[in-house]
């Protein structure tokens, strides 16, 4: 009993030890495929900006120890470091938008930058002096960024800020045709194509907050594309970069950004309706001229009606007061349309089944030129109305010697029809060319479906005895 007791322990020792080893195992797997994922789904996302720089004394002593504030004017978070033994400082993780940076130590001026402009994935450099402040002396001593050469990346392009693609007149309610009025870029004549920075148009990598949002290699279109509409309100700030990309963005010399909009401590929102409607356009002259081919009277086309409407409707604000903030829009749009078709549809007898030529020649609509000489002489055989015309002669010139014929597709035929849609047309018994189509379609399936086709009125198109 005691050697059974202690191998049934030993068994159970070993299983224990085989779940652990597998559970183990498992782990591991799942934490690799963890960090694959992430690391797929966070390359490239750098939307975020980075202020860096040294402080020094007025003797350019190095000073650690300093106190470095970077205050968002829109949301009033604020973030903190510390300058390190060398003097030198980097705030990282900063949304872009409007910043004021302070730096402060104790008796000496404070040192503030206003009007710190950070864009989508910029790198701005501001190098501070302190001056010895004297006792029971506050000074702060304040500079405008923008009167700096702050930035410290090596990439050279355009920013268009938020107020900008606002003011700026656009068509279609699609930031990314403002790429077209860019510096480095030059399109072709059809308006679509073109080359950027070097590049062709449609290998440029677009980003949304610092994913790819290309459109063009994923649906293989041409020119430069986005995977959805860009609407001006979405937009915080639009950053084209010519040459070449910062090495954490990645994919060539040229690229596009987009960074949205944030919320702010405030709660903002607007709403836009565009609409069209060309019930009030003047019609075209070439509408105008038109005669009903008929009549011969003068009978003018409408113009194709377009009523659209598109809807934009935002809103932000904060969540909770200087720390998390929301953004929401909505874009749709509505559209409706009519548009003038000249469509080639059959010809009262060629709905029945029944298709006419003239000895010797090929059918030609009203305004189909002479064509006597080939394998395939031509000529007109309808006029305006849509009334059968004899030829004068035949092909090689003599007088015409044929008739006009009428073919059944569903057999010879005992008479010539006389109404004009060839209703009164006797097939001859037992000759069909298909013997399980010897009528049209006894379900009515077929007669219904040839009823929603509208009745030809333009006999310029189309062979003019059976089709038009």
């Amino acid at each position: 009993m005691t050697a059974h007791h202690h191998a049934s322990t030993s068994i159970c020792r070993d299983l224990i030890e085989e779940g652990w080893d597998m559970v183990r195992r498992r782990s591991i797997f799942v934490a690799l495929l963890l960090s694959v994922t992430f690391s797929a789904r966070a390359f490239g996302q750098s939307t975020y900006a980075t202020v860096s720089g040294t402080i020094e004394d007025s003797s350019h002593a190095l000073l650690p120890g300093v106190t470095v504030t970077a205050t968002n004017n829109a949301t009033a978070v604020v973030t903190t470091v510390i300058s390190n033994e060398s003097g030198a400082y980097n705030l990282t993780g900063l949304l872009p938008g409007t910043y004021t940076v302070k730096a402060e130590l104790p008796g000496f001026q404070t040192k503030s930058f206003t009007d710190v402009q950070l864009g989508n994935a910029a790198q701005v450099r501001l190098n501070s002096t302190l001056q010895v402040a004297g006792q029971a002396q506050s000074v702060e001593v304040t500079v405008a960024a923008d009167t700096l050469l702050a930035t410290s990346s090596s990439s050279v392009g355009e920013v268009l800020s938020q107020q900008r693609v606002q003011d700026l007149p656009i068509v279609g309610n699609n930031v990314i045709s403002f790429f077209t009025l860019m510096p480095g870029v030059r399109m072709n004549d059809d308006g679509v194509t073109g080359t950027f920075a070097g590049l062709r148009a449609e290998n440029i990598n677009v980003q949304r907050d610092g994913i790819d949002a290309s459109g063009s290699g994923r649906y293989f279109q041409a020119g430069v594309q986005t995977a959805t509409f860009i609407n001006p309100d979405l937009v915080g700030e639009v950053r084209i970069i010519t040459a070449p990309v910062d090495a954490e963005m990645g994919r060539g010399n040229g690229q596009i950004q987009f960074l949205t909009r944030s919320g702010t401590n405030q709660f903002r929102g607007s709403g836009v309706w565009n609409a069209r409607n060309s019930g009030l356009d003047a019609n075209t002259w070439n509408n105008n001229r038109q005669i009903d081919p008929k009549t011969g009277a003068w009978k003018p086309i409408k113009s194709d009606w377009n009523n659209t409407h598109q809807f934009t409707g935002s809103i932000g604000g904060p969540i909770v007061k200087n720390k998390t903030f929301f953004f929401a829009l909505f874009d749709d749009s509505l559209v409706r349309a009519r548009t003038t078709q000249n469509q080639i549809v059959l010809t009262p007898c060629a709905r029945n089944g029944i298709f006419r030529y003239f000895d010797g020649w090929n059918n030609g609509n009203a305004i189909a030129p002479l064509q006597a000489t080939g394998n395939t002489p031509t000529i007109a055989v309808v006029d305006g109305l849509g009334n059968p015309v004899t030829p004068a002669t035949n092909p090689n010139g003599t007088p015409f010697s044929g008739s006009l014929r009428y073919a059944r597709v569903f057999g010879s035929l005992v008479n010539s029809p006389t109404r004009a849609d060839c209703s009164d047309a006797v097939a001859q018994p037992a000759t069909n060319w298909d013997p399980f189509r010897k009528a049209i379609d006894p379900t009515g399936y077929v007669t219904k479906l040839m009823g929603t086709m509208p009745l030809p009125n333009n006999y310029e198109v189309g062979d003019g005895l059976n089709t038009a």
